[in-house]
């Protein structure tokens, strides 16, 4: 390396290490997640045949629940995470987390809402909304009804 190049390279390690420290400033943010993809999607209309996961005497008002489906297609395992809202009311969500896909389950720390234990990322129930950690994007909903005193998921085709 000349003479004449060293003021210039470190000019430049300057100017990377503080948009460097900019960067992983901006990065790191609050634990907050508010990104615009953030909004739950409207709660889908069953369709097709719905796959009886729980009773519904097995999820009180305000509950969480963890509980298996199956694929339609394969008839591989899905993951579903329940909420019931009340009384005529059930809403469903894949367990799949949207940062990196980890499993969702409903053993939380310190709140009563859905938590991703690889990241901590947090989800409440009644939306699937991501409220903290690293995840950005709310959970995937599933159609859901209560009939004849069972709780009906609708796991739609080419489900995962």
């Amino acid at each position: 390396m000349t003479q004449a190049s060293l003021p210039a390279r470190r000019t430049v390690m300057c100017a990377a290490t503080l948009l460097g420290a900019t960067a992983t400033l901006t990065a790191c943010g609050n634990g907050e997640s508010a990104a615009p993809i953030n909004t739950p999607a409207p709660i889908p209309e069953p369709t097709g045949e719905g796959q009886v996961v729980l009773e519904a005497e097995q999820l009180p008002v305000l509950s969480r629940a963890q509980v298996a489906a199956k694929n339609p297609d394969n008839g591989r395992d899905v993951g579903v995470l329940l909420f019931r809202k009340d009384e005529q009311t059930v809403l469903a969500y894949s367990n799949i987390c949207t940062h990196q896909g980890c499993a969702v389950g409903v053993k939380s720390p310190s709140k009563d809402d859905f938590y991703c234990a690889c990241h901590a990322s947090h989800f409440e129930p009644e939306g699937g909304t991501a409220t903290a950690g690293p995840a950005q994007a709310a959970l995937t909903r599933y159609a859901c009804s209560i009939e004849d005193g069972n709780i009906l998921v609708y796991i739609p085709a080419g489900e995962a």
